[in-house]
């Protein structure tokens, strides 16, 4: 897959580049192209863009018929501090986001990140979006060999330090850098639109930088990992199809770094709260956004080209 495009996912500090404040979306730089049906569980956010293309914002992951898990850095507005009113619609089942017409698309009614949220410091970087009907299983011949939900750790120990081992990431963003000597700054490359992948091992992590205990450091093999873009995609032990982290952010000006991840198990709780539908009732400790339901962009979506950047405001 040549570089993979995870590289945007930390240029700077926080994936922030995920559709807002940021200057910069992710992707994974350094890896390899993702076969078809590869990472099934593999979702991109987009929204359509001036009405003339389609966007690609950040990543995100299939939990169950209605439920997408990312970071919460993705679909906040970090200068008005509360979720974004954006048309989001999730396109799942494909590989190749200039094929539009081998993607599946649904539009995200609900938004849900914790209250605890903080932007600037990425703490609690999670959200879930809750899909307008059934991604999965509406059609379970035909797409059950493009989709798949990613299953969640239950076994909090197993990726916790000291433990060490082998991950994937994988995302749509960015897949390469060079640093511009003239302006002293790292300038993204090229946005390909292919799924790509890295491998890293978690609770490494070079020594001047720290990892709280609601984090996944990962310390990308030759460089290669998440990069603009590839926010809020998914850190997975490819062994179990098991949901380990969330891309968040770097403290590298490099992608492809060390990188850090969102800790799924220490989340679980809110995950159940969401799934159940606890969020409907105000309890203080969950933040919703409804989206406007008056547009159905999930019907128009294939009919766009898509724009070959990420979005950002």
């Amino acid at each position: 897959m040549l570089k993979i495009s995870l590289l945007g996912l930390f240029i700077g500090l926080i994936l922030n580049i995920a559709i807002n404040n940021a200057k910069v979306v992710q992707r994974i730089v350094g890896g390899s192209l993702a076969p078809e049906g590869k990472f099934k569980h593999q979702v991109s956010l987009q929204i359509i863009y001036k009405n003339r293309c389609t966007r690609h914002f950040c990543g995100g992951s299939i939990l169950d018929d209605v439920h997408i898990i990312t970071a919460a850095h993705c679909v906040y507005d970090n200068y008005f501090h509360k979720i974004k009113n954006l048309r989001i619609t999730v396109v799942a089942g494909t590989t190749n986001l200039r094929n539009t017409s081998s993607g599946i698309y649904r539009d995200v009614e609900y938004t849900i990140i914790p209250t605890s949220f903080k932007f600037n410091s990425v703490v609690d970087d999670i959200a879930i979006l809750r899909v307008s009907r059934f991604i999965l299983y509406q059609n379970v011949i035909n797409e059950s060999h493009r989709i798949r939900a990613i299953n969640l750790p239950t076994d909090d120990y197993r990726y916790k330090p000291p433990n060490i081992q082998v991950a994937i990431v994988s995302g749509f963003g960015v897949y390469k850098q060079k640093w511009n000597p003239q302006s002293g700054k790292v300038e993204l490359g090229t946005y390909s639109l292919r799924l790509k992948f890295a491998t890293g091992l978690i609770n490494k992590i070079e020594p001047q930088f720290g990892c709280r205990d609601t984090e996944v450091c990962v310390l990308n093999d030759n460089s290669h990992g998440a990069c603009n873009g590839d926010s809020g995609g998914p850190l997975i032990d490819e062994s179990t199809n098991t949901l380990i982290g969330i891309v968040s952010y770097s403290d590298h000006e490099w992608c492809g770094k060390t990188t850090k991840y969102t800790r799924v198990s220490s989340y679980l709780d809110f995950i159940g709260k969401v799934r159940a539908g606890r969020w409907v009732y105000p309890n203080g400790d969950i933040n919703v956004h409804q989206q406007d339901q008056d547009f159905k962009h999930e019907q128009i979506m294939q009919k766009y080209p898509h724009c070959n950047q990420l979005y950002k405001k």
